[in-house]
């Protein structure tokens, strides 16, 4: 078997590859963290890309505040080539879908730097509580202030009925 000299060698051939927009065959700059499918700047916000269109639309009767029944919209977008933001408009406390003007008592955010090849990208994530989970956003909304409420309460109980006779 003879060898092309002038042909490039694995590792340079997996270097050289470069990732393509699922929409356009474009460069692709970021990866959809609900359908994981890399997207270039334009096609990255859910309503560009068809996979994640589609099931935004089947889901809209579903995303609508809890409190006062408004239509809310997940999106994400691209600021640059590197840095994405996503927001999912839901408390992170009660995992419910929550209206960013009214409904939204605390807003923050928290960024993920995901390590892709020799690039990384930063996806900021938009972290939103409702009333009722504002209070308890230090231990992780009142979902987790139950579930602690219920541990500690088993915890007492087997002692109890451990050391009563």
């Amino acid at each position: 078997m003879i060898k092309n000299p002038t042909a490039p060698k694995k590792y340079e051939q997996d270097l050289n590859a470069r990732r393509l927009c699922q929409e356009c065959s474009a460069e692709a700059f970021g990866r959809c963290p609900d359908c994981s499918r890399g997207f270039c700047q334009e096609h990255f916000p859910k309503r560009e890309h068809s996979s994640c269109a589609e099931k935004q639309m089947k889901l809209s009767h579903e995303q609508i505040c809890y409190i006062c029944s408004t239509q809310v919209y997940p999106d994400q977008w691209s600021v640059s080539q590197t840095l994405h933001y996503v927001d999912q408009t839901k408390c992170n406390g009660c995992a419910r879908y929550i209206c960013d003007d009214l409904h939204t008592h605390s807003k923050s955010e928290e960024a993920v730097i995901m390590r892709e090849g020799l690039r990384g990208q930063r996806y900021q994530h938009i972290i939103r509580y409702c009333d009722l989970c504002h209070p308890f956003r230090g231990i992780g909304g009142i979902k987790r202030a139950a579930q602690c409420v219920v541990v500690i309460g088993t915890v007492i109980a087997g002692i109890f009925f451990f050391l009563h006779p």
